[in-house]
């Protein structure tokens, strides 16, 4: 046993360095498919790589309970969690990490106990208060313990000195336990969810645990209990139980004690592992990257940063940049050369939103941002099924967006890369105009990337531009921003560099 803790505290520890030095195909991550639908197709999800095998979701994600990996995809993506008691503070995790920056490491290693695959996900339930069982069989209730006592007594003693009616008495056993028997499965089912449970979380229980010994008895009779369910596995020896003394029926009320002495307790302590849970990816976050800070809320609704970095990028290749101060229907373009960095620099900012959002710290400085709904339209898909192209696509997402804005009393910000492409450049620049400008009325705060100069020339419009740089001959990135309008292009290096001719270089 001691063997195994200490294999799986290893694959951990390799995963956690793994982690904080950016070899993220080291890592063990569930595939695209394994996500639930709405979070795979969600259009952040999409846009910002989420849920790709080296996608933010998979990487840190350390949740181990079922509950507790939905809310932690949730709180990520800025959608409601429906269950109230999984809601946090935005200063929880903050809280956390200022008064113990190590409690996330040994917490988790806490949550290492399930033994299983990586990735898997297991139920803790939470105690059923109400009891059905016994309010349809009161006669029932009051009459097992004398019937279930006397029943063996009197077919030993009848065995012995050869008493009548033993099989009539075995027969109304047999009634008996055929009129509840598929009541009784399901309290069995629950019987063996929480002994699983308890099991599992047995360590996580009373780590945080405020009554360590009532705990560690809560757990030891209801795992206890737990073990009598392997009976069922044997259908012959479990009727046999059941014909002599009712045997479900103490076990059922054992249940029942059980839940009146332990029920309040086993759910503050479920809700508690599970919000735990869900939010440990976040504090580990955190604990992983001392350097990271918190972002604040602006009371003015503007965005900004003195500096902030994509979190998905290891150590050596971090190129900080900043970001200036963005109010509520400001437009930024950004404009360069092919793989000057634009795009990553707009995913750069929307991933520190979602962290910000999650309340997390942010690989950066100063940030501050507004009670914000985030929209993306970074890399729109076709639909060959729905007859549906790229640009009707865009379309639709656009339209979405703008009706959202309408109705959203948080400031809408909007992450466009290189929008309507699948039209002709006349038409698309006229139709991002007025796209831009009704977004500014809606308040919004607007990021575009484009090669399209003449939409840089949009007069209210804040222009930033990335570039590349000569060096020996061959094109170099330094990844960082600049004021103004790009006045380079790549595109014919890039295709001459890659053996592709191109003959007619001045026209």
């Amino acid at each position: 046993m001691q063997i195994q803790y200490a294999k799986r505290t290893q694959t951990f520890i390799l995963e956690e360095l793994s982690r904080l030095t950016g070899e993220f195909k080291k890592i063990k991550t569930r595939e695209v498919w394994e996500y639930p639908e709405n979070v795979r197709n969600h259009p952040l999800s999409i846009d910002l790589d989420l849920c790709t095998k080296q996608g933010f979701l998979g990487i840190y994600d350390t949740t181990i309970t079922e509950i507790g990996f939905g809310a932690y995809l949730k709180r990520f993506l800025q959608e409601p969690i429906e269950e109230r008691n999984l809601h946090s503070d935005s200063l929880e995790i903050q809280n956390i990490l200022k008064k113990n920056p190590s409690y996330a490491y040994h917490l988790l290693r806490k949550f290492l106990v399930p033994d299983a695959e990586t990735n898997e996900k297991f139920s803790l339930p939470q105690v059923n208060a109400e009891d059905s069982f016994w309010k349809k069989r009161r006669f029932l209730k009051g009459f097992y313990p004398i019937w279930g006592f006397l029943s063996p007594v009197y077919i030993v003693l009848g065995l012995l000195f050869d008493l009548p009616l033993i099989p009539l008495l075995l027969l109304l056993n047999g009634i008996l336990f055929v009129s509840y028997r598929r009541e009784s499965l399901k309290q069995w089912k629950e019987i063996k969810a929480l002994s699983s449970g308890a099991s599992r979380f047995q360590k996580t229980f009373v780590y945080l645990a405020k009554e360590r010994k009532t705990t560690k008895q809560m757990i030891g009779q209801i795992s206890s209990l737990g073990d009598s369910s392997e009976l069922l596995i044997s259908p012959l020896p479990h009727l046999i139980l059941n014909l002599l003394c009712l045997w479900d029926l103490w076990k059922i009320k054992s249940l029942e004690n059980w839940k009146q002495k332990f029920g309040n307790l086993w759910n503050e302590l479920q809700i508690q592992i599970i919000k735990t849970d869900s939010f440990l990816p976040f504090a580990n976050f955190g604990f992983l990257f001392p350097e990271s800070n918190f972002a604040h809320l602006s009371p003015s609704g503007s965005l900004s940063a003195e500096s902030l970095v994509h979190p998905l990028l290891p150590k050596s290749s971090r190129v900080f940049n900043p970001l200036t101060k963005m109010e509520p229907g400001d437009l930024m373009i950004v404009t360069g050369s092919n793989m000057s960095g634009k795009t990553t620099y707009l995913r750069s900012i929307a991933m520190s939103l979602l962290l910000a959002g999650s309340g997390a710290p942010i690989l950066g400085k100063k940030f501050e941002y507004p009670e914000f709904q985030i929209h993306t339209l970074i890399r729109s898909q076709d639909s060959m099924e729905d007859g549906v192209s790229f640009f009707y696509s865009e379309v639709r997402r656009l339209s979405a967006i703008i009706q959202n804005a309408e109705s959203s009393k948080k400031i809408p910000i909007l992450f466009l890369d290189e929008i309507l492409k699948g039209t002709n450049s006349k038409e698309r620049f006229i139709a991002t105009r007025e796209i831009l400008s009704v977004l500014r009325e809606k308040r919004a705060i607007v990021f575009l990337t484009t090669h399209d100069l003449k939409l840089a020339e949009i007069p209210w419009a804040k222009r930033f531009h990335f570039t590349e740089l000569e060096k020996d001959g061959q094109m170099d990135f330094d990844y960082q921003i600049r004021d103004g309008v790009s006045g380079s292009t790549n595109a014919l290096k890039i295709l001459k560099k890659e053996g592709i001719p191109i003959r007619n270089e001045e026209e």
